[in-house]
């Protein structure tokens, strides 16, 4: 076998580990440790730290009146939790409606257009809450939820806690690729969590200790994922929160969701520089996690290129041939879904294709905006369903 072949056997070799082989290994492994290790929060006895709930909001005047009467009915303790919304400069009628809808329990701070890590760099030291929790302006929590946060904080090891958040497809017909990955990143977690190595937080619900964060670079673009990644950097445990539930409508459309994929593959990027001290084998767990759950797969898109050109310069031999026809296939395939998509045409569970490949064009792209500096680090919200 030449270096050529190997290579390509090497390169599919690392996706179908991080995709299968990876999440089943840590699934099986996980089972037989339980939570011994994790030593999880416990039910026992009232349990209410002090908490800022902190909202960054940009142009959301279609969601913001229900956030807020999301925030006010939460239950916890009054004089316990603090409700910080924070304006980015919004342009729209977000300003006006929280200012109508304000309540003594409510500090908004409006602020110019800086960007999302200037509005959290700016909040977060004005916030009074030994457990910051922060949530999207779009993201609508079950009353319970932030009690079913803190309450893993009695346990002083564990230093983040990613909540359930659920994409809601109000399309019963319609499969929808963005959901089902959700669901499966959900299923790595869990089995994660019983490590307490939960390989990032999603910033519509999570939790996480004052004293862990330090304050976000200035080109930061996924604020969740570097202030939960703090854990790692102290060797202290992140953990997934099943019963924390939020929800949130998937995107309005394709395009809508292939935008916001763009800037999150820039900002992934930029967290690989960040947290380039994990990726040192003796750092053990974490590193395994985060380098099997997070830098395999945003080589992905490199890997499939290489990959592509590899199988061109070794159809000497009928199998790479075969090989061949197959990729040229998939990838015609996935313009053929794309195309029907675009023209509002369902194609069912073909949509799990589309995503996977849309999300790794969408990493490559981000790649080539965060190395050319046309990555900004303000964002625009997403449009919903």
């Amino acid at each position: 076998m030449g270096s050529l072949e190997l290579l390509f056997y090497l390169l599919n070799g690392l996706i179908v580990y991080s995709y299968l082989i990876y999440p089943i290994g840590m699934w099986m492994y996980s089972s037989l440790k339980g939570n011994t290790s994790n030593a999880h929060g416990t039910d026992e006895g009232e349990y209410f730290p002090s908490v800022s709930l902190i909202i960054s909001a940009y142009n959301e005047d279609t969601v913001i009146k229900k956030k807020i009467e999301n925030c006010l009915a939460i239950e916890y303790p009054m004089e316990q939790l603090e409700i910080i919304i924070a304006s980015d400069g919004s342009d729209d009628l977000t300003n006006r409606i929280i200012r109508e809808n304000n309540s003594d329990r409510i500090i908004f701070y409006d602020l110019e257009r800086m960007g999302k890590v200037n509005v959290l760099n700016t909040v977060i030291p004005k916030s009074h809450g030994e457990i910051l929790v922060f949530s999207d302006a779009n993201t609508i929590y079950n009353s319970d939820a932030i009690k079913e946060l803190t309450k893993y904080f009695q346990n002083d090891g564990i230093g983040c806690v990613c909540g359930n958040l659920q994409l809601i497809n109000p399309d019963t017909n319609e499969i929808d690729g963005e959901s089902l990955y959700w669901r499966y990143e959900k299923w790595i977690k869990k089995s994660e969590s019983k490590l307490g190595v939960v390989v990032g937080a999603n910033g519509a619900i999570y939790a996480i200790r004052r004293d862990i964060l330090a304050p976000l670079p200035g080109n930061t673009i996924n604020d969740d994922f570097h202030n939960s990644m703090q854990t790692f950097v102290k060797k202290s445990k992140l953990i997934f929160a099943e019963e924390a539930v939020a929800k949130e409508d998937v995107a309005v459309d394709f395009q809508s969701e292939f935008k916001r994929h763009i800037r999150d593959g820039a900002g992934h990027y930029r967290e690989m520089w960040h947290f380039a001290s994990l990726l040192n084998p003796f750092k053990g767990k974490y590193f395994l996690a985060y380098f099997s759950h997070r830098v395999l797969r945003w080589l992905v898109p490199f890997f499939m290129i290489l990959i592509f050109i590899l199988n061109t310069l070794l159809i000497d031999k009928l199998v790479f041939v075969y090989l061949l026809i197959l990729q040229v296939a998939f990838y015609a395939s996935v313009f053929i879904l794309f195309i029907l998509k675009r023209n509002g045409i369902k194609v069912g569970f073909l949509n799990v294709i589309l995503f996977f490949t849309s999300t790794n064009i969408a990493l490559f792209i981000g790649f080539l905006k965060n190395i050319l500096g046309l990555q900004s680090v303000k964002w625009d919200s997403t449009k919903r369903i």
